[in-house]
């Protein structure tokens, strides 16, 4: 047991804290960024199967406040076909995962933040048909990009951001696919047996910068422009991305 506290007295955990409040900085500026920032780096810190876990459990217990609302809120014909279909794609995102060498996980994920980032930065949204089989489309690659490196977030949002609904049913869609996708990345690595004791006492103990770093950046928000930080947040992604290539 004393091992296990051990590790919150080293350097590498205290770079561990400044990435969370980090990434809950731009979660609580920019409603977005918080899982492709933090696992890239943390999978630089630890490792790529450690950083989904972290990431993957902080966000399904910090977003557990907001559920009973998003549940009302959803539109669920359109939401339950998508997470049906995330059910085979954590899986298989998971599965690459725990395959591959840690280096090439670091690069894939590096080079895939860049394409995001890029495509956001673009302004570029999904126009085209809605139907059951674009739902499971999405939900099945949202499903594999969140099992490899928590970005399934960035394909739900490009899918609903356009969506011809009202916002509050708009964001419900996104708030509740993408705390189901964290809750099943998570569930997905424990069941792989990727998580261990160590893993959840860093996931316990990054809540703490990171919720702090998200109430910092809501507080932010109230007086910044929130276009011009939201494109700071995606080059600061595309940079991140550019890093875990390179490093």
């Amino acid at each position: 047991m004393p091992e296990l506290f051990a590790d919150f007295l080293t350097a590498r955990f205290a770079l561990a804290v400044g990435i969370a409040l980090m990434g809950g900085s731009i979660f609580g500026f920019a409603g977005f960024g918080a899982g492709l920032s933090m696992v890239p780096l943390l999978a630089w810190v630890y490792d790529p199967a450690s950083a989904l876990a972290i990431v993957g459990m902080a966000v399904a217990i910090g977003g557990a406040q907001l559920l009973p609302h998003g549940v009302r809120a959803a539109n669920w014909p359109v939401v339950g076909p998508i997470l049906l279909a995330a059910l085979v794609g954590v899986p298989c995102g998971a599965a690459t995962l725990l395959s591959n060498e840690p280096e090439t996980v670091r690069r894939a994920i590096g080079a895939l933040i860049i394409a995001f980032a890029l495509i956001m930065l673009s302004g570029w949204t999904y126009r085209g048909p809605r139907n059951l089989a674009t739902n499971l489309a999405v939900g099945v690659s949202s499903g594999a990009l969140s099992g490899f490196m928590s970005g399934g977030g960035s394909i739900i949002s490009l899918y609903f951001v356009s969506w011809p609904g009202d916002l509050a049913e708009t964001r419900a869609n996104i708030y509740i696919v993408t705390y189901g996708l964290a809750v099943l990345m998570a569930t997905a690595l424990i069941i792989a047996g990727a998580v261990g004791p160590t893993t959840v006492l860093r996931m316990l103990a990054l809540l703490i910068p990171y919720s702090a770093g998200v109430r910092l950046g809501s507080l932010l928000a109230r007086r910044a422009s929130r276009a011009v930080y939201r494109r700071f947040v995606l080059w600061l992604l595309a940079g991140i991305g550019i890093g875990a290539l390179t490093l």
